[in-house]
């Protein structure tokens, strides 16, 4: 079907209920499309340059708060302080949120809404996992009842991919133990609902789990200023359906089939999969839809101590092979200072040695000499040289025994 007949509501939403995998997709690209322009008209949006304002004239421009007063450059303070504490929280040098972190900082509502644990029909109930392009899943969720469209798309991008790809060629480890860990490690995600789009995009985008484009910088100022929760329903029921075994299955199939081949691991027509009616409906047999958030609260918790105490272990340790490091440098030092000790008295007793040499040297040749000159005097006299050398040996025997 053409883009440009498809359906629309009576309140001018898509109708998407019904559409094929294919048509789906592109309805939610041209919404994505829509979405973008309409943000490029926006008003009163808070962008970074602005959270350092301090032109009243600007703060007026912003609107008012939902109490009604205007924002003050204390706002802007509080809000940068709570800017720098979700980035630093959810560790914004690495990509990615862990399902456990995502589940545990979740705002309560958005998890009963996600387990339709609600009366006032905002729960939802359906999700199908329609499409997996290289590391990122398209998931189709029903929307609740009383919302004006029929269905959301949440995208979900595996940022440990590539890793546990590697992991297939490893006899060890089977793909479902492969595809579980997968499903429980680091994602970025996008829902096209209102929720994500005004609520938590701007904390996505901080702390560096966003699937982007779409980037989002301006701050929620009056929705969710303090930055709490962290994903709507239909993330939290999409990523749940992501721990059960039979959306695993597929993710390990895919994996297995990446590993196997030969094109580039991220070419976009080799490694797209849109799922046929008969996979839709095996994996529609998933039943993990419920997300228990007390027991991975619990779960996590004992991660989060667990990894403290991995982190004071290992300052311990750092800190014992600073000090052995430390005392080796002091013994080298000292070593280095005796050897230098030890050679200058080499030296010195070299010194001495040759000194010594010298002078008994010196000894021998002035005795020599005075030899030399003793005979030649007796020879004068009429000694042979045997009889000046015997002279001369008495004479040196006289005067050794003299100098003791």
């Amino acid at each position: 079907m053409p883009i440009s007949e498809f359906e629309r509501k009576e309140n001018g939403r898509y109708a998407t209920a019904g559409l094929s995998s294919i048509d789906f997709l592109d309805v939610f690209k041209r919404i994505r499309n829509s979405q973008r322009k309409k943000r490029q008209r926006a008003n009163r949006t808070l962008t970074p340059a602005m959270l350092r304002n301090k032109d009243l004239d600007a703060f007026l421009k912003l609107g008012k708060k939902k109490e009604g007063t205007l924002f003050t450059p204390e706002d802007m303070k509080k809000f940068i302080g709570n800017r720098l504490e979700h980035r630093e929280k959810h560790s914004s040098d690495i990509a990615g949120i862990t399902y456990a972190q995502l589940v545990d900082s979740s705002a309560q509502i958005d998890v009963k809404r996600a387990n339709n644990k609600v009366d006032d029909g905002s729960g939802i109930k359906q999700a199908m996992f329609i499409r997996l392009q290289n590391n990122t899943a398209f998931v189709k969720v029903t929307a609740s009842d009383k919302s004006d469209d029929d269905n959301h798309l949440v995208r979900v991008r595996f940022e440990e991919w590539d890793r546990y790809v590697e992991g297939v060629g490893d006899e060890k480890v089977s793909l479902a133990t492969l595809a579980r860990h997968l499903a429980a490690s680091r994602v970025s995600f996008d829902c096209d609902c209102g929720r994500h789009q005004y609520w938590y995009r701007y904390m996505a985008t901080a702390g560096n789990y966003a699937l982007k484009p779409p980037a989002e910088y301006a701050f929620p100022k009056v929705r969710n200023p303090d930055l709490t929760g962290i994903a709507c329903k239909h993330v939290i029921h999409t990523i749940t359906r992501f721990q059960s075994s039979t959306w695993q299955r597929q993710l390990g199939a895919q994996m297995k089939k990446s590993a196997e081949r030969v094109s580039f691991g991220d070419d976009r027509k080799r490694t797209t999969k849109t799922f046929s009616e008969a996979e839709q409906k095996a994996l529609a047999r998933n039943r993990s839809h419920q997300t228990d958030q007390k027991k991975i609260a619990a779960e996590f918790a004992r991660y989060q101590a667990s990894q403290r105490a991995m982190t004071k272990k290992q300052a311990d340790e750092k800190e014992k092979i600073e000090a052995l490091r430390k005392q080796a440098m002091r013994a080298r030092t000292a070593s280095k200072k005796k050897a230098a000790e030890l050679k200058l008295v080499r030296e010195e007793n070299n010194q001495l040695k040759l000194e010594r040499d010298m002078a008994r040297q010196l000894l021998t040749d002035q005795l020599k000499l005075r030899k030399e000159g003793f005979k030649d005097a007796l020879k004068l006299s009429g000694m042979s040289d045997k009889q000046a050398e015997e002279a001369f040996t008495q004479w040196l025997q006289k005067q050794m025994g003299n100098n003791k």
